[in-house]
């Protein structure tokens, strides 16, 4: 009995630890947010845009080569998601694991070259299709690069998702299509529908980051997707979706793994 009550507690504290901080997040992300969306396109007219579709942006090589670069990076990446061995986190739903490519910039480092192409990539297809970034008032740069690994369950299932803070976001299928069922990438239309995309193996999808998009459920197989979102800030080294736009950020690989310790410690709850 004693030792239950002794887990009980440190779960309590554990949880409430978690709460805290999350709350913290989320203040800075409504004053991320907030600065933003004075000049970015919102709800309505973020919606009217166009996703749109890059077809073979890597190689077949190219790709491969980022699978490599992921097992390489792991032990020292931060983390975050729901996996069969962490059931706590609510936002996505079955198994989906991101890990932080930009933690201490090791991507950036490993890979100067593809970090160019995808930012110039951004910067093309936005000049021809929105003026978004052209609106920035402070370097356009990445927030985050992650590497995301849904398996059976996995899903973004709510439909009015958006990557709040962010301008541009690029995807990068890097999985076969043959290699898994369900996970399609959808946005919700101005006139209510859902839009699905041809997303094959190499290609890309750019969208302005406050449009909304979701994900169905994979119903079989592996689905990894590479993710940049870019944003009016600092381009981020820290171990996660950093939300401070500028300053010092101080979020390690340690850390993530400590807020995942708390979210397995408070679903005991």
């Amino acid at each position: 009995r004693r030792a239950l009550a002794v887990k009980v507690t440190a779960a309590t504290a554990a949880a409430s630890l978690l709460v805290h901080q999350q709350y913290g997040d989320y203040l800075a992300s409504v004053e991320a947010s907030a600065h933003a969306e004075t000049h970015l396109p919102l709800s309505a007219d973020a919606q009217k845009t166009e996703v749109v579709r890059v077809p073979s942006f890597l190689s077949a090589a190219e790709v491969e080569d980022l699978h490599e670069l992921h097992k390489e990076l792991q032990p020292l990446l931060g983390s975050a998601g729901r996996t069969s061995g962490n059931q706590a986190a609510a936002y996505r739903q079955g198994t989906w694991e991101t890990s932080y490519l930009s933690t201490d910039g090791l991507f950036a480092r490993a890979r100067p070259a593809l970090r160019q192409r995808l930012l110039d990539l951004a910067r093309e297809v936005d000049a021809e299709h929105w003026n978004v970034m052209s609106r920035a008032t402070r370097p356009v740069l990445p927030r985050c690069v992650e590497y995301h690994t849904v398996e059976p369950g996995g899903s973004l299932p709510y439909p009015t998702h958006y990557d709040a803070g962010s301008l541009v976001t690029i995807d990068i299928m890097l999985s076969d299509s043959s290699d898994f069922r369900g996970g399609e990438f959808r946005t919700l239309e101005p006139d209510g529908s859902m839009r699905s995309y041809a997303f094959e193996k190499g290609d890309a999808l750019c969208f302005v980051s406050h449009k909304f998009h979701c994900v169905s459920p994979l119903t079989a197989g592996r689905r990894n997707v590479l993710v940049v979102e870019l944003w009016e800030g600092v381009e981020r080294q820290c171990a996660h979706r950093c939300e401070r736009h500028t300053g010092e950020c101080e979020h390690s690989a340690r850390a993530s793994l400590f807020r995942r310790v708390l979210n397995d410690l408070g679903s005991d709850l």
